[in-house]
């Protein structure tokens, strides 16, 4: 349970604290000075959690004058590295938002508190000369909600002035931040602006009115955002995961206030939670849909632990526009909606009837996913439609990127997905898709229909290219490998006969009736970088096929 601060008369109300989570012992007092209070000056109450992954062998590094940010690294060299010239827009961002705080926490040393403190200082000394790129509202709210989280690191045998400081710069984040709010891109930045003013006013004394304001902000923008089934109006598992590591702590900031989290909020929590749980394959891992990465599994599974219900993750999502299917150990991910809003689509990939497919604690088939923001050529390439796990026509993507203002947006896609799911007795699972993402361009519907065995040992498909367009359209369809699977050609030297081996030895066979080819493919990570993989690849022309069959099954 949180502890209180002395003086202050609010309490917990615990039948509210069990309604809402019981993680409040994460909400923590901040240990002030004893000269800090007094005077009718607002003080620094209590410190929000930080749910992000922390690794204390980074502390060490920025000890030694070492930062590594956006898969790039600085050398300090003694400097302060607000000094240095940022190797990157990326880099400079990550400094200036101060989430690298949370390692020289997980550090607990005093030469980690002691570097805390002076780099925070250092910042504090150059605030008003500090660049564009520090104040961009979602770097400031990121900056206000780590100073808040790792107020306890900052502030500990802090001094008078130093304390002064940093709470005059935090009612200073929360005065630009009210006005900047609308400049904050729609979408996640956005929300974290929201959350970063509720924060404030929450942590602080003397702030009912940011709080105020904050809450409201917050309400607006998880009702804007969360779908009816809990997905993130991006259409990006990513962001659900990404959203409620900041909406728990701050829902747990909420209660340790004595305050009633608002009902939206705490909607939105209960329908994504369960979301997050359809888009994990059996191994822990995130489906790479619209940015997602299967790297982001440890904070996924810190989050999880939040999830009291625990319930089965549902089999349609329609409003997200995914499926999931399940049959004995086997789970398939499907891609089954029209692209995001204009607005939200910054992320989102042209992966219409992309699939991915796992079996127990091995993932198959998967699609690229994405890499660091600062590699943009690759990001590009990652949101085509081929570095996904379903079909091209004419060697294009079934929806288009195209740049605007200082975004890639994705535009011209699919306007209508249908589908139609149905269970038979058996326990067999049909799936029958179609988009239009071709149709105004080349003239074509691409229909696909998959079956996954009620055992759970066999998925087939079939993928048509129905309408009146050139008779000769090359078409390829893709099914991206897991990296660390294998794939060769059967012994039996039958030509449309791949045999894949997984890392435990285990053996399946894919087989189709149209030309098979094995290629090299990569896949992406944000946090992981890339590593090699293979993908198989069917290709024709609509004129000679305009339907292929393929099947994937677990050799005995």
């Amino acid at each position: 349970m949180a502890q209180i601060a002395p003086g202050d008369r609010w309490r917990l109300n615990l039948s509210r604290a069990e309604r809402v989570g019981r993680r409040l012992r994460l909400t923590t007092l901040v240990g002030l000075p004893a000269w800090a209070g007094g005077g009718g000056r607002s003080q620094l109450l209590i410190a929000p959690p930080d749910l992000r992954t922390a690794d204390p062998t980074i502390a060490e590094e920025i000890y030694s004058g070492r930062f590594v940010f956006a898969g790039q690294s600085v050398e300090t060299e003694g400097r302060s590295p607000f000094e240095v010239v940022p190797p990157s827009e990326d880099w400079e961002a990550a400094l200036h938002g101060f989430g690298w705080l949370r390692h020289l926490k997980a550090a607990a040393t005093p030469v980690a508190r002691s570097n805390a403190r002076a780099i925070v200082g250092d910042w504090l000394a150059g605030e008003r000369k500090h660049g564009a790129i520090a104040w961009r509202p979602e770097v400031a709210a990121r900056r206000l909600i780590s100073f808040l989280s790792q107020s306890n690191l900052i502030l500990e045998g802090a001094d008078h002035d130093l304390y002064r400081a940093f709470v005059r710069s935090l009612l200073r984040h929360g005065t630009f931040l009210k006005k900047s709010y609308l400049a904050a891109e729609p979408g996640l930045k956005r929300m974290q602006v929201a959350i970063a003013l509720a924060m404030a006013g929450l942590c602080m004394s003397r702030q009912e009115r940011l709080s105020r304001r904050g809450l409201e902000r917050v309400g607006q923008e998880v009702s804007a955002q969360f779908l009816p089934d809990g997905g993130h109006v991006s259409r990006s598992p990513a962001a659900i995961l990404e959203a409620l590591l900041d909406l728990l702590p701050l829902r747990q900031t909420i209660v340790a206030r004595g305050q009633n989290p608002p009902e939206a909020l705490l909607g939105a929590i209960d329908r994504a939670m369960p979301m997050l749980r359809f888009f994990r394959h059996a191994d822990g891992a995130f489906a790479q849909f619209n940015g997602a990465s299967a790297g982001a599994r440890d904070q996924l599974s810190t989050v999880l632990a939040y999830d009291e219900a625990l319930g089965k993750p549902v089999a349609s999502a329609p409003y997200s526009g995914f499926e999931r299917l399940e049959a004995g150990a086997a789970v398939v991910i499907v891609e089954s909606g029209t692209p995001p809003p204009l607005a939200y689509s910054a992320e989102a990939h042209a992966g219409t009837l992309a699939f991915e497919f796992s079996h127990g604690s091995h993932r198959l088939i998967i699609n690229c996913g994405a890499p660091q923001a600062r590699y943009e050529a690759l990001r590009r390439a990652a949101r085509l439609t081929a570095a996904h796990s379903t079909a091209t026509l004419a060697d294009t993507s079934s929806s288009h990127l195209e740049p605007e203002g200082d975004r890639v947006l994705l535009m011209a896609g699919p306007k209508k997905v249908e589908r139609q799911r149905r269970t038979e007795s058996d326990g067999t699972i049909r799936l029958e898709l179609t988009h239009d993402g071709y149709m105004k361009t080349l003239g074509f519907l691409h229909r696909r229909h998959l079956v996954l065995a009620g055992d759970g040992l066999s998925l087939a498909g079939r993928d048509a290219f129905e309408g009146d367009g050139p008779a000769r359209t090359p078409f390829d369809i893709r099914f991206h490998l897991e990296a660390g699977v294998s794939a060769e050609f059967a012994e039996e030297a039958q030509a449309g006969h791949i045999d894949l081996v997984l890392a435990d030895g285990e053996h399946w066979r894919f087989t189709a009736d149209a030309p098979l080819a094995i290629e090299e493919s990569t896949i992406f990570s944000p946090s992981r970088g890339s590593s090699r993989s293979l993908q198989i690849v069917l290709s024709d022309e609509v004129g000679d096929r305009p339907a292929v069959e393929w099947r994937l099954a677990r050799l005995a």
